[in-house]
């Protein structure tokens, strides 16, 4: 097995291939009450409250810049993302549109990738450049951490309406 496929594997595996450990599977049977809980003491980045809708909305858009930055023009902006998801609803159902077309955009350019190409630096954000490996490697451990995150949040959901 190349090196490329083994990344293809593993990035399914972090979106949808492990009930409990992708985000995909984290984000199954939230309902949308769920998904705009926001826990009463929340200290993160300033423009998020901790919800899941936030924080899949953001495991997915991030895909998109990255595709965006590292493989297409880098003119994508946060902005475009967020105008892109409001107008699909703004809902969780938007938040996991725009999460499998990101998805689809990274696995696209991963399989056309030869393991010599995975270590060809490209661009990612402000400037800076990394090899491409890299670049699929972050969005895997992006994914897990995220989905880590939204269990942890759907279980203080349950907690207290459970």
């Amino acid at each position: 097995m190349s090196r490329a496929e083994m990344l293809v594997q593993m990035l399914e595996r972090a979106y949808r291939g492990s009930r409990y450990h992708s985000l995909r599977g984290a984000l199954e049977g939230v309902d949308e009450a769920t998904a705009r809980w926001q826990p009463p003491h929340y200290k993160g980045f300033p423009w998020m409250h901790g919800s899941i809708l936030e924080i899949a909305f953001h495991a997915a858009g991030d895909k998109h810049m990255l595709y965006s930055t590292a493989f297409g023009d880098g003119s994508l902006t946060w902005d475009q993302v967020k105008e892109r998801f409001e107008q699909d609803g703004g809902d969780i159902a938007a938040a996991l549109k725009l999460a499998d077309t990101g998805q689809e955009l990274l696995l696209s350019a991963l399989r056309q990738m030869s393991d010599e190409a995975l270590a060809q630096k490209v661009p990612y954000y402000h400037g800076r450049k990394l090899p491409a490996e890299e670049i699929f490697l972050l969005a895997i451990e992006h994914d897990i951490y995220h989905a880590g995150q939204i269990w942890y949040v759907r279980c203080l959901v349950e907690g207290i309406t459970g």
